[in-house]
């Protein structure tokens, strides 16, 4: 699919005049390329292979293993007639799983390969561990979808972090940063971390600590510790620099990462990791360099000044975990594509920047309703991963929307997200026992304001944020109402 996305941005030129701009290292030249990629793709993908197997012998199914072996069940695999919905623990599917695809994705990308190739990289080796690895079981429909998307979308964006540490400077921390987000990258790189030449990509990183205190329903208070990681990389060379035009958006030049832990008298109650990635479209632009005078020989006397807007196509990768007072609230989304836009604008040392996405996703629910409603269906056939593990697989639409003011010593942040999920209601492994499937529906929405200020000068900033989250869970004709208000106090490292 990201190879056909690729295809079409190259496409999609329209005959536009760019302005000449000054050399910067683009994305894929960043790329260290291996003498023979297709060799240690293989065997890197191989050696993941065989610990996998070794752990899978050890600690998985203990279906029958003579029953994988037969025809007429390889036939049934092959047609798609056992192909369905597993039942397995609900992180090893929502976020294992999508972290083992990230790692197939980061082998190939590291080894020279574009993002259409380690995408296809990827899901060759979801499907060889569905197919040949899992032998005792039936091919698993969530892992073939969850692991080769959510994989794509999480190693492109760890990828792009890791390349920009790599070229953005020679320190000893960007050189550990580089190998832990994109080490086969790294290790390629001859020698280690080399600093290059020209315009490095634009990019926001930031490490925060902090303190929120939690109110659930407007009654129960939780205070925790707040730890995060963020980053912002745009490459594309012509983003924010003099010149008026349109340029073609090459895949991962627009990608984001982002991770937060919040944890209380020694437990964790909450985990986020969110990551994006524009695969093809356009940006167009109209800055123009801010001169300190009108002398013979002008100096700059800061960012370019102007305007530019982004459209394009997008994926999200969203894994939620939140400790409630009663309960689990677990989604893992894998936006499967979507319209991505952002509008940014500088002027007077004033920087606005605006951005939209939207995309149909695949997603795993823990039901909240469930948890009060399951007398009701005692005794029925339901959904297979509902009755034993409490969650189940959805489709829908996910939504982000931000809007931040940067004006140097000050900044303000308006943050909206939301999701809206329906149950699938096939391919559960007890599919033809299921009379009457229970229906599912669940919305989150989450509304965010904050502010920042630098009162020293250094890279330290220091926050306060206000976020109001509404979550709503339904199940046959009861549902259930939850709230939570997190008032968030933070200093942040940014760089």
């Amino acid at each position: 699919m990201l190879a056909w996305l690729a295809i079409a941005a190259a496409l999609w030129t329209g005959g536009v005049t760019i302005d000449p701009l000054p050399p910067i290292v683009p994305v894929e030249e960043n790329q260290p390329v291996a003498r023979r990629p297709y060799l240690y793709t293989t065997l890197e993908l191989g050696a993941v292979m065989v610990g996998g197997t070794i752990w899978y012998l050890r600690h998985g199914t203990d279906g029958s293993w003579e029953r994988g072996f037969q025809l007429h069940t390889w036939k049934r695999k092959i047609l798609g007639e056992d192909v369905d919905f597993d039942t397995d623990h609900y992180n090893t599917n929502a976020i294992g799983h999508p972290i083992d695809g990230a790692v197939y994705y980061q082998i190939a990308r590291g080894n020279g390969f574009g993002p259409g190739g380690s995408f296809i990289a990827s899901a060759l080796a979801s499907t060889f561990w569905e197919f040949f690895v899992e032998l005792p079981e039936h091919p698993s429909l969530n892992d073939l979808i969850l692991t080769p998307v959510g994989g794509a979308v999480i190693g492109e964006a760890t990828y792009q972090l890791g390349r920009y540490l790599a070229v953005s400077g020679s320190g000893g921390v960007r050189c550990a940063g580089s190998v832990v987000f994109a080490p086969i990258a790294a290790f390629n790189d001859r020698p280690l971390c080399r600093t290059r030449g020209g315009v490095i990509p634009t990019a926001q990183l930031e490490l925060s600590v902090g303190f929120n205190r939690a109110v659930f329903n407007g009654s129960f208070v939780r205070d925790e510790l707040a730890l995060s990681i963020g980053s912002d990389v745009v490459s594309q060379r012509a983003y924010q620099r003099p010149g008026s035009g349109a340029v073609v958006i090459r895949p991962g030049q627009w990608s984001s990462f982002y991770g937060d832990l919040r944890i209380s008298t020694n437990r964790l109650d909450g985990a986020w990791l969110t990551a994006r990635t524009v695969w093809a479209g356009r940006y167009a632009r109209s800055y123009h360099t801010v001169v300190a005078d009108e002398t013979d020989l002008p100096a700059p006397a800061g960012p370019a000044e102007g305007w530019g807007w982004m459209l394009g196509l997008g994926s999200s990768f969203d894994y939620r975990l939140r400790d409630l007072p009663r309960v689990h609230d677990r989604i893992a989304s894998a936006g499967i594509g979507g319209p991505a836009f952002e509008l940014s604008a500088r002027r007077a040392g004033a920087l606005v920047r605006a951005t939209f996405n939207a995309q149909y996703a695949f997603a795993i629910l823990g039901s909240i309703v469930y948890r009060t409603a399951y007398p009701e269906v005692i005794g029925e056939a339901i959904k297979s991963p509902l009755r034993d593990n409490g969650y189940y697989y959805a489709h829908g639409v996910v939504t982000a929307a931000t809007l931040a003011l940067d004006l140097g010593a000050v900044g303000f942040l308006a943050d909206g997200r939301g999701g809206w999920y329906w149950s699938i209601d096939a391919g559960d492994p007890a599919q033809t026992a299921i009379r009457d499937d229970v229906l599912l529906h669940d919305t989150r929405y989450y509304a965010t304001g904050a502010m920042w200020t630098r009162p020293v000068v250094g890279p330290f900033r220091f926050g306060l944020s206000y976020q109001h989250v509404w979550r709503t869970s339904t199940m046959l004709d009861r549902t259930v109402e939850a709230t939570e208000t997190d008032v968030l106090f933070s200093a942040a490292l940014t760089f």
